[in-house]
């Protein structure tokens, strides 16, 4: 790719601000999480038009491969998501990825996010994979962009669409296509087919998305499942009142995730 994807830490980044794509996307959409530079990602939804997204991308023209970040049902403006947004996109950037954080709450007004109403295994994570894959077309249309080096990672909710959006069943409808995905605590669904490779990890303890659903799942040589001993939900995110913060599993998971984004972008 004629660049080093191991670069020292501190790559300039940039909040990129971009056209719409489709006239339907008449006005940015307001994201959580304080964010000012938003780009308006044009969603098939009958009350939505866009949600939003925030895009940052390493110095220099490109083409970046990409990550799409989707968080938890909490939504953008919870302690944990900053945390876990900021710390993820300065690791990425600094490894030569740009990184796309999407709200797909806010702009449904759903300014606490969906956690008093999703449930493992329900719609939202269709609608979240839906919403990825809209991302991606976004993704896609810019010259900056790999569009074959467009992954997704997600927790806990957005892991299950990260998940979701890789389902065979999914991705042939959809013009932009995903190299990965890689998954923190998510529900895993026994039907699912995954299509692309994929990293899952999950405690052994987690009451809210099963294990044992997720080493059940069958799945392709490519899809990986890693399982940590007393682990319980939210393992990855150092705070909230509704996570189990583990550093060492956390600190494992992050280097797992990086090796496997360094991996699949290699032709």
């Amino acid at each position: 790719m004629g660049r080093n994807l191991l670069a020292p830490a501190g790559a300039v980044w940039t909040a990129a601000t971009i056209a719409f794509l489709s006239p339907s996307a008449a006005q940015t959409p307001k994201m959580g999480g304080g964010y000012k530079d938003v780009i308006a990602i044009p969603v098939d939804d009958p009350q939505t038009k866009s949600i939003a997204g925030a895009l940052f991308k390493p110095a220099g023209a490109g083409p970046f491969p990409a990550v799409i970040y989707m968080g938890t049902c909490a939504g953008a403006n919870s302690g944990e998501e900053r945390f876990m947004q900021t710390t993820l996109r300065d690791r990425l950037l600094s490894k030569g990825f740009a990184t796309l954080i999407v709200d797909p709450y806010w702009p449904r007004q759903e300014w606490g996010g969906v956690c008093d109403k999703a449930k493992a295994g329900g719609d939202y994570d269709v609608r979240g994979a839906k919403d990825i894959y809209a991302a991606a077309e976004v993704l896609r249309a810019m010259p900056e962009i790999d569009a074959n080096r467009i992954f997704v990672q997600g927790y806990s909710l957005g892991a299950s669409a990260a998940l979701s959006a890789i389902d065979a069943r999914n991705g042939p409808a959809h013009k932009a296509k995903l190299a990965g995905a890689i998954a923190f605590s998510p529900f895993c669904r026994q039907d699912a087919a995954l299509s692309v490779p994929a990293l899952i990890m999950v405690g052994d303890k987690d009451l809210w998305t099963s294990a044992a659903r997720c080493l059940a799942l069958k799945h392709p040589p490519n899809v990986q499942v890693v399982v940590y001993p007393g682990v319980g939900h939210g393992f990855a995110m150092p705070f909230g009142h509704h996570v189990q913060y583990d550093q060492n599993a956390a600190g494992d998971a992050k280097g797992r995730a990086e090796a496997f984004l360094e991996a699949h972008i290699i032709r």
